[in-house]
């Protein structure tokens, strides 16, 4: 009987001591000093989370890289695309064999460091940055001059983030990456296997025996899988304002304004050789067909209206005495900026742009447009007695884009506003410049 129960013990130990090495270490993975294999660049599979980590960048600052070296493995189209949470990302990291102490041996680990704001601790930004990536036993290991209680906002941490490099028997077998994976609770390796295009067998093979929720467990692929992603969607507005939005968003507008000049001096002197002529002579047509006998004020207005008779159907056409009453006959007090006024009729707001009469062809052209950033055409009047045309607007409630940049001393654009706004006026334009003949 002694001699049954001593197999039983023994064999208990076994047991034990086999299951606690096939566990992850808390504090990470042993590595040797003389694999030739290392360092190495490799991988994380890195998960897009609210409400921080919904965009490329912060993700790139967070694993101090740039948004392209995320989004050229992820399989993303532009760098700025914003994300939705859970989206699958491929983030690169440099995978090294880092040596302790005495004690601990060497650990493989990206070392990443994070600058601590009001509310971190090793444990919260292990888990909720680093989504389990790293652990903050591991984090007291790589950091041991840092007392975890004392950390002073502003202070640099050195997070390692799990990883391997491949052996050299694997490398062998054609595994150049061993991306770095935390296990979900509801994972189960033959979902893991089938996104990475593997076998499961594979994984277990790379792995230890016994995986757990949470563990960081390492993939083994020959080429990275290409990850499905959504279609991007329109850029969350937001009031985090970053260093490196703010310094990318001034060399890019530089580089835009930059070419825009150039673009716009070429087509001004193309516009000049081409059109000056023909405008020469539409103005000599026209002063004759005013200049003809018996055309007086009623025929100058049947001439002006028939020139716009295509816009008819579409815009409201208004009487002078209309404008005259809404602007309160032009007065300064109603005018809005240059030749501009705001005028009501009927309850309604409008903007009203008195012009010489040059409309024609931009009413043709109007008509044929419609677009969400532009303003919108409501109507003409064409005033019989000077031949004066007047465009009639909507009217824009919050004011010029102008006003906001340089005279609301109330509330400043965030440069994410300014930045779309930018982007607005490229769509306007362009859809101006595909949708009109001449461009």
């Amino acid at each position: 009987m002694r001699t049954k129960l001593s197999y039983v013990f023994v064999f208990c130990l076994l047991f034990f001591v086999f299951h606690a090495n096939s566990q992850p270490s808390t504090i990470g993975y042993t590595c040797n000093l003389n694999q030739t294999t290392y360092p190495c660049q490799t991988y994380v599979f890195f998960r897009a989370a609210a409400p921080n980590y919904l965009d490329l960048a912060s993700i790139g600052d967070l694993f101090n890289i740039s948004r392209l070296m995320i989004s050229e493995p992820s399989n993303i189209s532009s760098p700025s695309a914003p994300l939705i949470p859970d989206q699958f990302l491929f983030v690169p990291v440099s995978c090294a064999c880092n040596s302790i102490n005495d004690t601990i041996g060497s650990l493989s680990a990206a070392n990443l460091t994070y600058t601590f704001i009001r509310g971190d601790t090793f444990y919260r930004v292990s888990t909720l940055n680093f989504q389990n990536l790293t652990t903050y036993q591991s984090v007291e290991v790589f950091n041991p001059d840092a007392v975890p209680t004392q950390i002073d906002i502003g202070q640099r941490i050195v997070f390692p983030i799990f990883c391997k490099c491949p052996n050299e028997t694997q490398i062998q077998n054609g595994v150049k990456y061993l991306v770095s994976y935390v296990y979900q609770p509801l994972d189960n390796l033959s979902v893991i296997a089938s996104r990475f295009g593997i076998q499961t067998q594979a994984i277990t093979g790379a792995n230890n025996d016994s995986i757990q929720p949470y563990d960081t467990i390492f993939i083994p692929v020959s080429r990275l899988p290409v990850l499905s992603q959504p279609e991007p969607a329109p850029v969350a507005s937001g009031k985090t304002e970053r260093t490196g939005v703010i310094i990318g968003l001034s060399i890019g507008l530089g580089i835009c304004g930059i070419l825009m000049i150039l673009l716009f001096v070429v087509l001004v002197y193309r516009e000049v050789l081409s059109g000056k002529r023909g405008k020469e002579r539409d103005e000599e047509n026209h002063r004759l067909k005013m200049n003809r006998p018996g055309m007086g004020v009623k025929g100058i207005e049947a001439n002006l209206m028939a020139d716009v008779s295509g816009c008819l159907d579409k815009y409201r056409v208004f009487k002078i005495e209309e404008l005259r009453e809404a602007t309160d006959d032009f007065s300064d007090s109603c005018l809005i900026q240059g030749s501009v006024y705001k005028g009501s009729i009927d309850g309604d707001n409008y903007a009203i742009k008195k012009m010489k009469w040059n409309a024609c062809e931009e009413l043709k052209i109007l008509q044929k447009v419609n677009h969400g950033n532009l303003v919108k055409l409501e109507g003409f009047c064409i005033d019989p007695e000077d031949t004066s045309c007047y465009l009639v607007y909507e009217f824009i409630e919050n004011g010029s884009l102008s006003f906001w940049l340089h005279e609301n001393d109330n509330e400043k654009l965030s440069w994410r506003t300014r930045l779309r706004i930018a982007v607005d006026v490229a769509h306007g334009l362009q859809y101006i410049h595909e949708h009109t003949r001449p461009r």
